[in-house]
């Protein structure tokens, strides 16, 4: 029997720091109680010598040892974020996605009603990019201001 794969693949993933410079540099874009979300839009008329972005939506994760002390925790909040990537990544525009832990987690027991918080401030927190780059893509966000430095 041969079992059905739920990873993400590797084209699916940012790979390269440069990329994740590139997606950080950028403003947030969603906020909720813990996470942040950056994203940097797929530009096709952009020519330079090496591309960092592909034609299709791609994720990063940035969940610090300071904030989150036990690799348990870390390793759950990066499982629920590609997850829910893995689920959703069609409704989602092309370009670099990178979630961001915000806030210290260490106290926090963790149990399945924290899992389903977490579950539920990734959703609002995509709903809140996709929002974002809807508005960047019909061009109504400014370049200049897209290219300020996240706070």
């Amino acid at each position: 029997m041969v079992r059905p794969s739920f990873g993400l693949p590797r084209s699916r993933k940012i790979l390269k720091a440069d990329a994740y410079a590139s997606a950080l540099r950028m403003r947030t874009c969603g906020q909720t109680a813990h996470f942040a979300l950056h994203f940097c839009a797929h530009r096709p008329h952009v020519v330079q010598i090496r591309t960092i972005t592909e034609p299709w939506a791609k994720i990063g994760l940035v969940v610090p040892k300071k904030l989150a002390k036990h690799a348990i925790r870390r390793n759950t909040v990066k499982r629920l974020t590609r997850e829910y990537f893995r689920l959703h990544s069609a409704s989602l525009a092309d370009g670099l996605w990178v979630v961001r832990l915000k806030t210290k987690v260490n106290h926090l027991p963790l149990t399945a009603s924290l899992k389903r918080d977490w579950s539920q401030q990734l959703t609002d927190l995509f709903a809140q990019g996709v929002v974002f780059a809807e508005q960047f893509k019909s061009r109504s966000i400014s370049s200049a201001s897209v290219n300020e430095p996240a706070s």
